[in-house]
């Protein structure tokens, strides 16, 4: 009898490319991922359409048998590293090789021990010498203030200047001093690029090999890249769904490897428990949010290449338009005023918050989001306005990345 395949059965695991498209062997023990058991999918190089030559019968001449690009898809959520794990430049979070074949940009920066800030203001820090007098070096990154005025919160820099002049995603009243401490964590963060040459372009949007295991059956495919859609909802964690192309490599009997590592350690929720900042912002604003979902508007060109075993290259990463979309509860018009702000073009930061342990929580930053639609919803039995956020950059970081959302692991 033929062994059957339970799907449920898997592991996923990716390793980015020295050389595109040659297989980077991944490694069991420190390249599997953490993934949905339902959500794997994948396809086959080859596909079929029908043939239009005559055969002096009715019936259908031989099948033309093409070759494709193979769609891979898996689904994860988005955890740190670890509680109380520090990071470092080798520590890095379990989803850290999918997201740069996705264009995600990984930056470490260490950690900057607390300090008095040098002045503050509602919604600005001037902060100590420790940080660095480099425009935009933090952009994106969370701040803990550990003493003084604001004591207790954890905002993110949505602006930075050389001056050391870091605008805050949060107001505070009374404003923000010189007694202020504020420190900040060791953190990996991560962005999109606009490469602007070729040596660029492989650094930035790198490919990968992905594995996969079925109960007793490996596929491999190679030269992956594509594009993450993270979602979430309130009280729960938050995930990326990968969806990439990718190159056949074979497919071969062979169990899943005994000594496979997976970050298995539970996944932090949008919640704001016990902290000062809150979980869901927009405008500055704690916002009652049930769902959100980031649409990254990126597509990947297959190329047409003969040259190779199937007629296709690996694919590559052109443009995308970000759009987040939220659902708040409806409000009065003087605490949230939409419609008004989409006709004048208003731009305001937003911030997705998740966990509160050390190495295992993590942030979406998005400094500059334009709303442009407004509908009527419903949660339950309450009125709730369904916005769309279009994504905008306010120009490169520090590290030559687009400042189109940050994913920040601190």
């Amino acid at each position: 009898m033929d062994q059957t395949i339970r799907p449920a059965n898997v592991a996923v695991l990716f390793k980015l490319e020295g050389i595109e498209g040659v297989d980077a062997n991944p490694d069991p023990t420190v390249d599997a991922l953490p993934v949905e058991a339902d959500s794997v999918t994948y396809g086959t190089p080859w596909t079929m359409e029908d043939a239009n030559e005559a055969t002096g019968s009715l019936v259908a001449g031989a099948p033309l048998i093409i070759g494709q690009v193979t769609p891979i898809s898996f689904k994860s959520r988005i955890k740190g590293a670890g509680p109380s794990v520090v990071y470092s430049a080798t520590v890095k979070p379990p989803l850290h090789q999918p997201l740069q074949a996705c264009g995600w940009r990984g930056q470490f920066t260490a950690a900057i021990a607390a300090a008095a800030a040098t002045a503050g203001g509602a919604s600005t820090l001037t902060l100590p010498a420790g940080f660095p007098a480099v425009s935009r070096a933090v952009l994106g990154m969370i701040l803990l203030l550990t003493g003084g005025t604001g004591a207790g919160a954890q905002p993110a820099v949505i602006e930075y200047s050389a001056a050391r002049v870091a605008t805050l995603s949060e107001t505070f009243t009374p404003a923000l001093d010189a007694t202020t401490q504020v420190s900040m964590p060791a953190n990996w963060s991560y962005a999109q690029t606009s490469p602007s040459d070729t040596a660029s372009r492989l650094t930035d949007q790198p490919s990968g090999t992905c594995y996969i295991y079925e109960e007793g059956r490996l596929m491999k495919f190679v030269g992956c890249r594509g594009t993450m859609t993270p979602d979430g909802k309130s009280a729960r964690p938050g995930y990326g769904t990968f969806n990439m192309t990718g190159i056949y490599a074979g497919r071969v009997d062979a169990p899943i490897p005994a000594n496979l590592v997976i970050a298995g350690h539970s996944a932090p929720m949008l919640v704001q428990g016990a902290g000062v900042s809150p979980a869901a912002s927009l405008n500055r604003k704690a916002t009652t949010i049930s769902t959100w979902s980031v649409d990254p508007g990126s597509q990947i060109e297959n190329i047409d290449d003969p040259n190779t075993p199937y007629g296709f290259g690996p694919g590559q990463i052109v443009d995308r338009k970000k759009m987040l979309k939220l659902d708040p509860l409806a409000t009065l018009v003087a605490n949230r005023d939409t419609i008004t702000d989409i006709g004048n073009g208003v731009q305001m930061p937003s911030v997705l918050r998740h966990g509160s342990q050390t190495g295992n929580r993590w942030a979406m930053v998005m400094p500059a989001t334009q709303p442009v639609m407004l509908d009527n919803g419903m949660r339950g039995k309450l009125r709730s306005d369904d916005v769309t956020l279009q994504v905008r950059s306010i120009g490169k970081d520090g590290f030559v990345r687009d400042s189109d959302g940050f994913l920040v692991f601190y």
